[in-house]
């Protein structure tokens, strides 16, 4: 069988981190050779010879073996899962591997910000706590076109992988970019096999919620000859994914301290703390996932190696739901005491809400589909100059694109109650099941989209020189450049909510003496467009809710623009004014909607390795000096109102921001063997994070309101600047620089039984952050079209404020072949990480936390931190039986503060609500049966405890409270591995 030849680890310039997994190689080679002489001299026949160098340690075993050895002998804080065997990395996703590792949490959400759309394999990736998170394939960039820097883990294909590394430190001969840390995505090379290697894996899984099956496969192929002209190696990967998976969802809206209840019978009102109430929806989700890998390498002689690779990854996903939502003013809702219902103190437990009228509602028929590609072609050198001195360069092109839509169509009704009782756990919601039954009740609501067309592009070179010297405290000197060309095109058109048919359209709009127009509006709106939402099996049954509800077909939504402008003109001929004829969908050319950017950066280091022959110290220290230039096009929009028509008429400056800024980043890694099999390590260093190509958009509106009180003229006359606020609200900012952070690590490490897996560690750390991005108002000044000039309030993200994260990470490995059979195949490995935070940023008003009553919510924690994670793993390995089973919990952490459906104006109250996401476990396994030397099949399961994540809104009188619910697949996957 052909054996993995054991290459120097290739990441960050470590030393080879397998010698102690040749020497385990080498220990079990010598136990079979004795064995098999025992047994041969007990049989009075001669010892057959056995060929050490074909034992192999693989498995699970391998694989913990092979990321002890790159965390022992690594030059920094690296931890790392991996895979010896072709497709098994130990997740059936990128980012369900990495919450395996210590100090590295996952969100459970489709996108960060979003707590009302939860994610069977997770997204958004912390290291420590920090999102700031620099990505790379094989130590060079990748990222995805969303307007940010990080590459989405989801998009890449896990059956490619060989390995995933966490750098939690910095060298100087490390790439800038990553507060939190680096994660690095290693894939196979064709010189790291003897000979040829085939491998094939294919399983079919499914979700036991969404009941559907999906395929998955991968097949790697790889050879090498050794020729007159040196060694050659090619490897091809290609690997192909499906998931679909489904969630449902229950939801309590926020809590409105109303005085419009009449509960003991007086006619007067009497303040009660009341929902809005209550939400539910079922979101199906489907993914696939496409990779393909090509590796060429040729070693014309011991000198020179060269490579060529290319990567490629596409992702398709559509995800859609059916929901059921509250519309309706949360200042006009009221508790029907003529019913049961429950308080506690002055909030609101169960019973029948009302309204002022009946309560309008919705049905919903949302989908998004996203499609994005990554491309990575790379050329690489490396020249052994003498035998003290190497030369390596690369030379690199990367292409994202990523093409959004997300369409929501909605119906409306106007219920005359809804029941809503919290006091058992989930919410129990009921309404008139006869109402929301007849088509008649029903009229189209409203229209949205938003899209997405983002494509970037980057060239990266670097070259790097590094002399060792024979004798000496100073082992070796390390110098590099890299240089960056990157570009990228982003539109967002952002939600384009659009009304159709509305109760607060009556009376002006349409009319109001007759019925709201129903769901047969004329060609292009009629009840074709709508089916049933039964809801089947809601929940797994552990929910009450309502019966079946009309609503929009999966079609109409994916049917935008078309379906959009028949509906729209189909309601036409029912307005009286104001709204016909002038729908028509964002033009994507608008400048508005667009955010081109460039960003060049040049870096160079120097770094010297040390170490000493009379005390086990060795180590690195340097410095990374680099310049980054930034430029963004956009615009700068004026005014356009006949009340202040001195401000402007609503013309477009053109804008061309540029901004530049050096960074000096020092670092030291120290490691210390004070005694056999410990290490004792300590690293310090500074890490920036350069704001998202979001963030640095060059587009501004400049906005006029009256000011309370004042009344617009309808005469066209002026206002006075005195009567006027003036203000621009901007999520970009070209002028913002990196955050920095001052990072230090300090750990203890005991490899007690280094040829069993045994190791354990302690890693305390801190991080003293500066420069946050945060929104802040500011006065500036602008010139009007009289060629005066105005001050605006003007709020936009800035370089403010600092915070200190530090907590510690203890981790623990070991298999007990000490034990009797059949126990002696277990094994075990667990970590916790603490992290404890606080921060100094300035409070701004516009995004202060605020009650629905105007209340100030108090301080908040970073967002996205959890303050406990752990990770527990139980793995059993003798003879052909491979069982894994692995849990992964964290903490509550803030979500988002005045997110989608917790934020509003009422009252005179703008209020934002912090929604935290509760605490979270989930329980995944596997077991795999080794047929033969070739043949493996197994069953992996994810999600095996039907976990249910909660998100919890936080506020003041009414209580903070689960405001969330979700439930979604067990997953199973049947797999077959095939390896010659």
């Amino acid at each position: 069988m052909p054996m993995l030849r054991q290459r120097p680890y290739a990441g960050k310039g470590a030393t080879d981190p397998f010698v102690r997994l040749r020497r385990r190689a080498l220990a079990l080679g010598v136990a079979a050779m004795l064995a098999a002489t025992a047994q041969a001299q007990d049989a009075g026949a001669p010892a057959d010879p056995v060929e050490l160098d074909k034992v192999v340690v693989s498995g699970i075993r391998g694989s913990v073996f092979r990321a002890q050895d790159i965390k022992r002998e690594a030059d920094t804080f690296v931890d790392s899962v991996t895979a010896l065997d072709i497709g098994a990395l130990p997740d059936r996703s990128v980012t369900e591997t990495l919450s395996r590792i210590p100090g590295v949490t996952i969100d459970r959400f489709l996108s960060v910000g979003d707590p009302e759309h939860f994610s069977a394999e997770g997204s958004g990736v912390a290291v420590r706590g920090l999102t700031q998170v620099r990505s790379e394939l094989n130590g060079r960039d990748s990222f995805s076109a969303s307007g940010g820097r990080a590459l989405s883990f989801q998009d890449v294909p896990s059956e490619l992988m060989a390995g995933v590394d966490v750098y939690k430190n910095q060298k100087a001969d490390m790439i800038e970019g990553g507060l939190g840390g680096t994660v690095d995505l290693r894939t196979f090379m064709p010189l790291d096999f003897d000979g040829s290697r085939f491998g094939l894996s294919f399983s079919v899984n499914r979700g036991d919620f969404a009941e559907r099956v999906k395929p998955s496969a991968s097949m790697l192929f790889s050879n090498r000859w050794d020729t007159d002209h040196g060694e050659f190696g090619i490897l091809v990967d290609v690997a192909h994914s499906e998931l679909a998976t489904r969630t449902d969802g229950l939801f309590v809206r926020p809590f409105f301290d109303n005085a419009n209840s009449d509960l003991d019978g007086d006619g007067g009102a009497d303040p009660v703390w009341l929902p809005r109430g209550a939400d539910w929806r079922t979101l199906e989700y489907e993914r696939e996932r496409q990779g393909a890998y090509v590796a060429l390498q040729w070693r014309p002689n011991e000198r020179l190696d060269l490579s060529a690779t290319a990567f490629q990854s596409r992702y398709n996903e559509l995800w859609f739901e059916d929901a059921i939502f509250v519309q309706n003013d949360p200042r006009l809702v009221a508790l029907d005491a003529s019913q049961p219902y429950r308080l506690d103190g002055s909030v609101f437990v169960s019973g029948r809400l009302r309204a002022d009228g009946d309560i309008p509602m919705g049905t919903d028929i949302r989908a998004s589909h996203r499609r994005s590609r990554t491309s990575d072609y790379s050329f690489s050198a490396k020249w052994r100059m003498s035998d003290r001195t190497e030369l390596s360069t690369d030379l690199q092109f990367i292409k994202a694109t990523t093409r959004a839509l997300d369409s929501t169509v909605a119906l409306g009704l106007n219920v005359p109650w809804i029941d809503v009782d919290l006091g058992g756990g989930v919410p129990a919601i009921g309404v008139d099941r006869d109402f929301v039954a007849d088509p008649a009740s029903y009229y189209w609501a409203f229209t949205m989209d938003h899209r997405d067309d983002n494509e970037a592009e980057e060239v990266a070179w670097r070259a790097d020189l590094r002399h060792s010297f024979e004798r000496g405290a100073i082992e070796a000197v390390k110098f590099g450049v890299r240089v960056t060309d990157r570009d990228a095109d982003n539109i967002d058109t952002g939600y384009d909510w659009q009304p159709v048919i509305q109760p607060w359209m009556q009376w002006w709009a349409l009319p109001g003496d007759q019925p709201l127009p129903g769901l047969d509006l004329g060609p292009g709106a009629t009840l074709d467009l709508v089916n049933l939402a039964t809801f089947p099996d809601f929940y797994r049954g552990d929910a009450n809710i309502p019966g079946a509800f009309l609503a929009p077909r999966l079609a109409t939504a994916l049917g935008f623009p078309g379906s959009y402008q028949a509906i729209h003109a189909a309601a036409d001929p029912y307005y009286l004014c104001c709204y016909a004829g002038t729908y028509a969908p964002r033009d994507t050319s608008d400048p508005q909607w667009g955010n081109v950017q460039r960003e060049r950066t040049y870096a160079a280091y120097a770094m010297l390795e040390f170490g000493f022959e009379q005390a086990p110290v060795s180590g690195n220290v340097g410095v990374r000096v680099v310049r980054t230039e930034n430029s963004a096009d956009g615009y700068l929009v004026y005014p356009s109102e006949a009340y202040a028509p001195y401000l402007g008429n609503g013309e477009s400056d053109p804008v061309h921001a540029s901004n530049s800024y050096t960074d000096v980043l020092p670092s030291v890694n120290v490691k210390w063997e004070p005694l056999q099999d410990v290490v004792v390590r300590f690293a310090a260093s500074r890490a920036i994070a350069r704001p998202s190509f979001n963030e640095l958009q060059a587009f501004q509106i400049l906005s006029v309101a009256p000011r309370d009180g004042v009344t617009v003229p309808d005469d066209g006359s002026t206002l006075p600047l005195e009567d006027i606020e003036l203000s621009s609200d901007t999520y970009g900012n070209p002028y913002l620089t990196p955050m920095k952070a001052d990072q230090f690590d300090l750990s203890l490490e005991w490899y007690f039984a280094p040829d069993r897996g045994g190791m354990a560690w302690i890693n305390v750390f801190r991080k003293d952050v500066r420069d946050y991005f945060r929104r802040q108002s500011l006065l500036e000044p602008y010139r009007g079209a009289d060629g005066n000039t105005y001050q605006y309030l003007v709020t936009r993200p800035v370089n403010v404020g600092s915070a200190r994260i530090q907590g510690a990470e203890v981790g623990w490995n070991q298999f007990f072949d000490f034990l009797p059979a059949p126990f002696d195949g277990l094994g075990m490995s667990a970590n916790y990480t603490y992290i404890d935070s606080s921060t100094r940023i300035p409070d701004d008003p516009s995004v202060l936390p605020i009650d629905t009553d105007g209340a100030l919510l108090g301080d908040l924690p970073a967002d996205g931190l959890s303050k406990n994670a752990y990770n527990v793993a139980l793995f059993y390995e003798k003879g052909p039986w491979q069982v894994r089973f692995a849990y992964n919990w964290r903490s509550q952490y803030l979500l988002s503060v005045g997110a989608n459906g917790y934020n509003g104006e009422d009252g005179g109250v703008a209020w934002k609500l912090p929604v935290y996401s509760d605490a979270f476990g989930q329980l995944d396994g596997s077991i795999f049966y080794r047929v033969s030397d070739h043949v493996q099949i197994g069953l992996e399961m994810n999600n095996l405890n039907n976990a249910e994540q909660r998100t919890i809104m936080q506020q003041g009188v009414a209580g903070s409270r689960v405001t969330s619910w979700y439930v979604n697949d067990r997953r199973y996957a049947a797999t077959l591995r095939l390896s010659f």
